[in-house]
Parts: C-alpha cells; sequence; structure tokens
C-alpha cells in the first residue's frame, strides 16, 4: 500500500478513522493498539509491538558474558513508554 494518499477528517474529540482498505492491509482490527509518533511535520502511525514480538525482536543482540548489565525485556519496553 505504499504510495496510495487517504484523506480522512478529524471529528470533534480528535478523532481520525483509517479506511478499511488500510486497516486491511496492515492487519488492524477493532482493538489494534498503535504507537503514534511525530517527526517534523508528519504524524506516524504504526501498530504497536506486543511484548512476545519485542523479546523475540531482541534475542541474539546481547550476547552471553557481555559487559552490560542483564535486563529483563519487557523492563526495557518499559523505558520507551
Amino acid at each position: 500500500m505504499v504510495g496510495n494518499i487517504h484523506e480522512t477528517v478529524i471529528d470533534s474529540k480528535g478523532r481520525i478513522t483509517l479506511s478499511k482498505e488500510i486497516r486491511k492491509s496492515l492487519g488492524m482490527l477493532s482493538g489494534t493498539r498503535v504507537r503514534i509518533s511525530v517527526e517534523d511535520s508528519h504524524i506516524i502511525i504504526e501498530k504497536a509491538i506486543t511484548p512476545e514480538e519485542f523479546i523475540n525482536t531482541m534475542k541474539g543482540f546481547i550476547k552471553n558474558k557481555s559487559e552490560l548489565p542483564e535486563m529483563d525485556p519487557l523492563d526495557l519496553k518499559n523505558i520507551w513508554k
């Protein structure tokens, strides 16, 4: 879906609606958690990562006998919040 531009309206409560086409292409169902960030004048909306996805993504980044202190990946994720 890269390159398609969709317009929507911000309602009186500050909400926007993502089209069914966008939600379907990204696998976003009702209740899907998203992360919203702002970069320059752009709003970026992306699916939030689950704790399980985060742990799987981080596997292998810190090797055994590393000088870095051990840290629970979920504690590390909380730092990002």
